[in-house]
């Protein structure tokens, strides 16, 4: 349903920022912070083999999306330390824009964001 679409994607969005910052105040660098995001996704997708729900609706998504989000993340936070006038909140709010944004791209769109071979017979 679309509701549990929407919290999950809230839920996804807002883990997506914690797990990078968290991974960021560790020490670790900044290319290991935004992969973490991606990794971290993982969680989801064992959460659904455990539940019994389907893959397909969030597996590839869930990657992409975390995977951009931490990104901007990392990306903006190096723009902020280099003297760039970033804020916090901004920073937060544009990751979890685009892990929003591409979540709410793929459920519109109808079709997972990775499928392979598209178009292929």
């Amino acid at each position: 349903s679309w509701e549990m679409y929407t919290i999950d994607t809230a839920a996804l969005a807002a883990v997506t920022v914690a797990g990078v910052h968290g991974a960021i105040s560790m020490g670790l660098h900044p290319l290991v912070a935004a992969t973490s995001g991606m990794v971290m996704s993982l969680g989801g997708v064992l959460r659904d083999l455990f539940c019994g729900r389907d893959l397909a609706m969030a597996s590839q998504s869930y990657a992409i999306a975390t995977g951009a989000g931490s990104t901007v993340y990392v990306l903006t936070r190096e723009m902020a330390l280099r003297g760039y006038p970033l804020l916090a909140m901004t920073r937060i709010f544009l990751s979890m824009g685009t892990t929003v944004s591409i979540r709410c791209w793929e459920y519109f769109r109808g079709e997972p964001l990775l499928a392979p071979m598209r178009g292929r017979k």
